[in-house]
């Protein structure tokens, strides 16, 4: 059995399993943007609820960055299946940065605000969408679970060392520059450069054949394909629902609930990245161990006492313990999903699948973020229904990724058995 490589060679199943030269590429650029990225992600609620922002104009801001998904996936879906790689991840991290760059600048505008992050949004949607059809290209099956978890990993451990300088620095420059706003602004502006340093890492992989033909539309690739994109997508917008109500206010539920300041909250995210990468590192082990479907599920349900623990806790101590473990063990699930997700996917509907997976998340991330912020001025901060409708909609999702991809794994067994028959 052989994978073909973007430059038309053959790649024997047998052969070494050396990383290949993109994907080496690939990687470094990755953890860039992943340490970049994170400095937004960690601070972006503080900064604008320190320029004094309220709970639903956050909520609206926040929204921007999931509508730039909503807009942009399934049309970079068709264009990325038909151009090189190594121009989209160039133009994903340039453009990401410069939003970022720009956004400490505009002050309270909220229109500037919100067209900064609907940009940001567009730009990291293009990489997204991108990644798993470019990895699985440049790996065999021998290696690709060991690649899909580093794809995953080394961002994350960059972001643990993003975290913690972050944090630190906000903390350092605060005094210096007279407040919070000021300083973690800088912070952040700091955050879009090493962005455009990870364009220039990205510019260095070597150029490739498109997935496919470009004579193919976008709507005969998804009639094709509509059964296995529909298993995928359904259960992944349940999760993007929940994860949209909960997640962007979590720096907000440190510090309105334990008054945790912006050091605290960066060291405590960088801790949270550490479980991240180890549990990227055992997707070959979960994989083995459980198979993908049941991976999955096994690693959402374990997630969900956490989650209610970080729901009804007032107890700072057990709150960062019930962060720690469920984010571990959320997020350790989606190198599994990512490679069964490619597996299954045809070549050239791979982009569809990615794009179709951005825009459901990317929908899932305008309505929480909007909806959380109304709950949370209507309810005078109460984060624990949040949470509870979170764990929700969690729970219907790991139902229904067994019951729709249980089927998606037998067939890809049955298949590989029959090819091994073959050529016995």
């Amino acid at each position: 059995m052989t994978d073909s490589d973007s430059t038309g060679e053959e790649v024997s199943e047998g052969a070494p399993t050396r990383m290949s030269f993109p994907a080496r590429v690939y990687l470094t650029g990755a953890a860039l943007t992943g340490a970049a990225h994170t400095v937004v992600y960690i601070l972006l609620v503080r900064y604008l609820d320190a320029i004094g922002l309220s709970s639903s104009e956050i909520g609206w801001i926040q929204s921007a960055d999931a509508w730039g998904k909503v807009a942009v996936a399934l049309p970079a879906a068709a264009i990325l299946a038909r151009r090189p790689a190594r121009g989209v991840f160039v133009l994903s991290a340039a453009v990401g940065g410069l939003a970022y760059a720009v956004l400490p600048w505009v002050g309270r505008d909220l229109r500037l605000l919100y067209a900064i992050n609907l940009v940001a949004g567009f730009a990291l949607t293009l990489q997204y969408v991108a990644i798993a059809p470019f990895l699985f290209r440049h790996s065999t099956s021998r290696d690709r679970a060991r690649l899909f978890g580093l794809a995953e990993a080394l961002p994350t451990l960059a972001a643990v060392a993003a975290a913690v300088v972050a944090g630190r620095l906000v903390t350092h420059w605060e005094g210096p520059l007279g407040s919070e706003a000021a300083a973690t602004g800088r912070v952040i502006l700091g955050g879009g450069l090493l962005s455009m340093c990870a364009a220039v890492v990205f510019a260095r992989i070597p150029m490739e054949r498109p997935a496919v033909a470009k004579s193919r539309g976008l709507w005969p690739v998804f009639l094709e394909n509509r059964g296995v994109l529909a298993r995928f997508a359904m259960p992944q917008f349940l999760i993007a629902c929940g994860s949209g109500l909960c997640i962007p206010f979590l720096p907000l539920y440190f510090k309105d609930r334990f008054e945790m300041g912006a050091g605290d909250w960066g060291n405590l995210f960088a801790s949270g990245q550490v479980l991240f990468a180890a549990g990227f590192m055992l997707t070959p082990l979960v994989i083995r161990r459980l198979g993908y479907v049941r991976g999955i599920v096994s690693i959402e349900l374990a997630s969900i006492p956490f989650f209610l623990l970080l729901a009804f806790t007032w107890s700072l101590p057990w709150a960062i313990v019930a962060f720690l473990v469920r984010g571990a063990l959320m997020n350790s699930a989606y190198p599994i999903l990512k490679n069964l997700m490619m597996q299954a996917t045809p070549p050239g509907a791979r982009e569809m699948q990615t794009g179709m997976n951005a825009a459901l998340w990317g929908v899932g991330w305008v309505v929480g973020p909007l909806t959380a912020g109304h709950i949370l001025e209507a309810t005078g901060g109460d984060y624990t229904v949040l949470m509870v409708a979170t764990v929700v909609l969690y729970v219907a999702a790991a139902v229904l990724s067994s019951l729709l991809l249980t089927p998606v794994e037998r067939r890809l067994a049955q298949a590989k058995l029959q090819e091994s028959a073959s050529e016995a």
